[in-house]
């Protein structure tokens, strides 16, 4: 008689803790439900943990009813935030039973964000740490690597490198790049350099607003078929971040720069610019995307003169860190020095490493 008493007195145990193993229902517009845990809704669409399908990934937009019996974080389209269980009532009606405003009633398109207490905590403390990173924090970047190579009835060689990294905080952006190249071709007999050139810099954006910014930029470039030994280029200005999607993000920016030049002919020349530009970041596959970037320099101390820079990059990755990268770049100098071209053209393609996580 005990042994079943013992025996029922675990099974109505086993019973009343069930259901908050996993006591959270989400029911789909054509009727399917799934219990599990709920981990969060970012965007368009929410994930749900099962006990025998796993992580399943959810369009928001298929949810009928919602449930949640433990508390969850949610934050609204306006900014208001609440936590509390959770049960969708008619008219895609959500209330919330919060404890300290009581039993709230929302409506489900209003709800921007939804995260269990576990996926709140991560999220606090990343936004913590982008409000108060050391410097060597939230660093991401890549470095390309691109070689050339012909024998036989020519002989050419050619190698490009290049590296960017910013650091994006709530207040600010730090970003910094470095490129270089170097060809040769001794087909002819003697190898005879056709390009050689480096150039890096870095920009620093300070946040006005979510769209405006204000900017400081150094430049630094060496071109040896161009004669150019030197040039050093500050400036600064506004800029607007004028498209913000998950696919799209265009800024535009402007405002002026002093440009410093060497030449290996004993030219020397120094001048204040203007500078105009756009910066584009496009999004073509989850694993393919654009990065581009053309800016104007027209000479305020000699008008008429002006230079203008363009780069353009389209890499798909072909895991987590490596991708492959097709970049084509050109600058142009509407006045160089005696015997030297416009028009310099660069096309490479090759690896790109990925470091510090999402760009």
């Amino acid at each position: 008689m005990s042994r079943i008493l013992s025996f029922c007195l675990i099974c109505s145990m086993f019973l009343m803790l069930c259901p908050n193993l996993f006591a959270e229902q989400i029911v789909l517009k054509n009727g399917d439900r799934l219990t599990g845990k709920i981990v969060k809704k970012d965007g368009d669409k929410i994930i749900i943990k099962t006990k025998f399908a796993g992580i399943v990934t959810i369009l928001w937009s298929a949810v009928e009813k919602i449930v949640a019996d433990d508390p969850v974080n949610i934050e609204l389209s306006d900014g208001q935030k609440l936590k509390g269980k959770v049960a969708t009532k008619a008219e895609e009606k959500i209330e919330v039973d919060t404890q300290d405003a009581g039993k709230v009633e929302i409506k489900k398109e209003s709800i921007n964000v939804v995260r269990s207490d576990e996926e709140q905590s991560k999220f606090d403390a990343a936004q913590e740490r982008l409000l108060n990173p050391g410097f060597g924090d939230l660093w991401v970047g890549s470095a390309d690597v691109g070689f050339s190579l012909t024998s036989g009835n020519s002989d050419t060689k050619a190698l490009t490198v290049g590296a960017r990294a910013a650091r994006v905080t709530t207040r600010d952006k730090i970003s910094v790049y470095a490129n270089a190249i170097r060809a040769s071709n001794s087909t002819a007999g003697p190898s005879v350099t056709t390009a050689e050139a480096v150039w890096f810099g870095g920009r620093y954006d300070v946040n006005l607003s979510d769209k405006t910014f204000v900017f400081g930029t150094a430049d630094f470039e060496y071109d040896k078929p161009q004669q150019l030994d030197f040039r050093t280029v500050f400036g600064g200005g506004f800029g607007y971040r004028w498209i913000r999607t998950e696919k799209t993000k265009l800024d535009l920016f402007g405002g002026a720069a002093f440009n410093r030049e060497y030449f290996s002919d004993g030219t020397r020349r120094n001048s204040a610019e203007a500078l105009v530009g756009e910066e584009l970041k496009y999004q073509f596959t989850k694993a393919s995307h654009l990065e581009q970037r053309f800016v104007v320099y027209p000479n305020l101390t000699d008008t008429g003169r002006y230079r203008s820079i363009f780069d353009a990059s389209v890499v798909t990755q072909l895991n987590k860190w490596l991708g492959w990268q097709v970049t084509v770049g050109n600058r142009f100098n509407s006045a160089p020095v005696l015997g030297a071209e416009k028009n310099d053209f660069l096309f490479t393609t090759g690896l790109r490493a990925n470091f510090g996580g999402k760009r």
